[in-house]
């Protein structure tokens, strides 16, 4: 493809100088060296091409989920992946607002960690982050009497990354910090959180 763009450009050049007609001197004079044909090819050849220096990179959704999980390791405890009819009726999202979803939360409704990226139309970008954040004050209010919980809860994050909604309500084990209260334990998920919202940040405006 790019010897055919030299070859083209060469030949367009050409083209403009006419069959055997000459050019005035002082256009044959470039930096005191001859501007012809193949002076073009070696310009064109040294010249940086925006689209030769390698495809943009579109990462699905579940490999964005795999980026954080590999982040994470062990401590990414999400497990069993949600239907898109699960959730609407966690968050009243319906399927006909996004591209595409990834929805992973615990299997028992007693553990909360929760990975959510929804691949929003554009028209429905402020509708989905209603209802994630819908979402995320009834998790809040449900957890009110579980410390440990409440401190993962509190610390859930929502992102809008380009047209990208992603939640992220991490932490896994949080026993060693429930001794020191609620604001230990959250303060130990929010850095869960938020290096979850960087790997994806990085992925999706790369």
């Amino acid at each position: 493809m790019r010897k055919f763009i030299m070859v083209t450009a060469v030949c367009s050049l050409l083209a403009l100088t006419g069959c055997g007609e000459e050019l005035p001197e002082e256009e044959l004079v470039h930096q005191n060296e001859p501007y012809g044909a193949e002076r073009v090819a070696e310009d064109l050849q040294a010249s940086n091409f925006p689209f030769f220096q390698g495809e943009e990179r579109f990462y699905t959704l579940p490999e964005l989920k795999d980026k954080v999980q590999n982040l994470l390791g062990e401590a990414y405890w999400p497990q069993v992946s949600l239907s898109a009819e699960e959730l609407e009726n966690l968050t009243g999202i319906e399927s006909d607002m996004y591209v595409d979803f990834l929805a992973e939360r615990q299997v028992l409704d007693a553990h909360i960690d929760t990975l959510i990226v929804i691949h929003a139309k554009e028209d429905y970008v402020g509708e989905i982050e209603r209802g994630i954040e819908a979402y995320r004050s009834g998790i809040i209010e449900a957890n009110r009497n579980h410390p440990q919980n409440l401190g993962k809860a509190q610390a859930s994050r929502m992102e809008t990354i380009d047209d990208y909604v992603c939640f992220v309500q991490l932490g896994a084990d949080t026993t060693p910090y429930a001794d020191r209260g609620t604001e230990a334990v959250e303060a130990h998920c929010l850095e869960e959180n938020e290096r979850a919202l960087y790997v994806l940040e990085q992925a999706i405006l790369q």
